[in-house]
């Protein structure tokens, strides 16, 4: 570092860290950034989602890398592929699972991260939806909130034309049109961000995009470095300021300090107030609020004939670019619903059943519905029993109310409509998932307009009497909303990073 020069330090490497690096280091002259992160490097470009690997083994490799092991890198074991389909949730290689249920509560046992250079990014399905209505936050103005979330688009490569080469996608989008544009109800194909080929494959984004020219160059730049398998064990604080970091290298288990003019914790809504409550910054709202998308899903046999079949010469369509969604709508379909179009059955099926090898293929479908933020939903942390990387054991206490269960049943009636419009359920079908499985967890540091003891940080995502601690995540989204957190969480670090840049600009 030049002598001068101001340092930012941030913790994490997914898509909202990624954003902090960017913008700052594009708007000052004189600030270096320090991202660090747990995980191994997977790919060049650095962050690069693994879709993007063609050989399926290499493919593999990088999903098993993010998993751990639990010794040598922070992580315990991973998750093998799901029986669900990809997009609807989000596909289990490649994470690991996080905590386990506080005394008395269910908790999310599903719950579960990526550890990996480009966090979640590296893995996640893409569906880039915006907030509607009373999922928007209404503390931030509606135009600077959609130029925010335009921001946050064009960061991500977010297209709204993946359905291009898909004919099954139009069949489909015409057949729900069909059955629900009559009560006013949106169907449309679903954003996702991504970059059309011309070979009518995508290119999918991951924190590659985010970081721009920083994921293509090498780790260490003059004004930034990213340092992996690295974990942040402790911030350092000096009254209420943070001014630093512990660092610990996985590999070899020696520590170091290292300062900062500002930290970003960008860990994911469960490590963030983990580093947060480890270092001592423990307000009310510390892990409180913990909500996600309960979901419904099931798969459907579709009838013979009804969508096109798919052309035996062609390359296999992804079926995240076969996906058509059912809108937000605050009165009439209070949820987010995603269906996904494969020509092979998502999850396994005995050579016995009726649904086996059917031919027209098959639609994944699920309807996520909104969890109202509760303080008793949370993550607490157990300093007596630590987890692998000895930091406070994460405890989650989570339970779906009364209130979600007749959101779920309202779902079912919609989601049965759609079924028949396509054909029918297999065996078993639909089921409610457990919780944890949207991977989508929110709340648990979250924004507020005052510091009232409900909220962790402010409106630009400064947390409340510690100067120099900034946050960044979906854990800052403090609504109850159905649709895919991620393009909300980079508005906000966009919001947040450009405020410290100019902060930092300042002096």
């Amino acid at each position: 570092m030049n002598a001068g020069q101001r340092r930012v330090i941030i913790v994490g490497s997914g898509p909202n860290g990624a954003v902090y690096a960017r913008r700052v280091l594009e708007q000052t002259e004189n600030v270096s950034v320090l991202m660090i992160e747990a995980g191994p490097v997977l790919t060049d470009p650095l962050g690069m989602n693994v879709r993007n690997i063609p050989d399926p083994a290499a493919q593999t490799e990088a999903k098993l890398a993010s998993q751990g092991p639990a010794s040598g890198r922070a992580g315990v074991a991973g998750i093998p592929t799901g029986a669900v389909m990809e997009g609807t949730v989000t596909a289990r290689q490649g994470t690991h699972l996080v905590g386990r249920a506080a005394n008395g509560s269910g908790g999310l046992p599903a719950a579960a991260a990526a550890t990996c250079v480009g966090g979640q990014g590296a893995h996640w399905t893409c569906a880039t939806p915006r907030p509607i209505g009373s999922e928007r936050i209404d503390f931030i103005g509606d135009d600077e909130l959609d130029a925010l979330l335009d921001e946050a688009e064009r960061l991500l490569h977010t297209t709204h034309d993946a359905f291009g080469g898909a004919p099954q996608a139009t069949a489909m989008l015409d057949l729900i049109s069909a059955e629900f544009t009559d009560q006013g109800i949106a169907v449309r194909p679903l954003p996702v961000a991504g970059d059309p080929q011309v070979d009518g494959s995508m290119r999918w984004s991951g924190t590659d995009v985010v970081l721009g020219s920083l994921a293509e160059s090498e780790t260490h730049l003059e004004r930034f470095e990213l340092r992996p398998e690295t974990l942040v064990v402790r911030l350092v604080v000096e009254g209420a300021d943070v001014v630093g970091a512990v660092l610990r290298d996985v590999r070899t288990g020696v520590e170091t300090e290292e300062r900062a003019d500002e930290v970003v914790v960008a860990a994911d809504a469960l490590r963030t107030p983990q580093l947060l409550w480890a270092s001592g910054i423990r307000p009310d709202a510390l892990g409180r609020f913990l909500t996600e998308h309960p979901l419904v899903f099931g798969v459907v046999a579709v009838k013979d004939g009804l969508l096109p079949p798919p052309d035996p010469g062609a390359a296999p369509v992804d079926p995240v670019r076969v996906v058509v969604g059912v809108r937000f709508d605050e009165e009439r379909h209070p949820f987010h619903a995603q269906m996904l179009y494969s020509p092979v059955c998502p999850i396994p099926l005995p050579p016995d059943s009726p649904h086996f090898g059917n031919p027209s293929g098959y639609v994944g479908m699920g309807w996520g519905v909104r969890k109202w933020p509760r303080p008793q939903d949370r993550v607490t942390f157990d300093d007596a029993e630590p987890d692998e990387n000895g930091l406070p054991g994460i405890r989650i206490a989570y339970e779906v109310t009364e209130r979600e269960v007749a959101e779920l049943d309202r779902a079912r009636e919609f989601q049965a409509r759609a079924a028949a419009a396509l054909g029918e359920f297999i065996d078993g079908m639909p089921v409610v998932m457990p919780p944890g499985s949207s991977l989508h967890y929110m709340g648990t540091v979250r924004m507020g307009p005052a510091d009232d003891g409900d909220s962790v940080c402010d409106s630009y995502s400064r947390v409340w009497n510690h100067p120099g601690l900034v946050l960044a995540g979906n854990g800052l989204i403090p609504t109850a909303n159905s649709c895919n957190p991620t393009l909300t969480s980079v508005a906000l670090a966009v919001r947040g990073a450009d405020a410290l840049a100019a902060r930092l600009s300042d002096g």
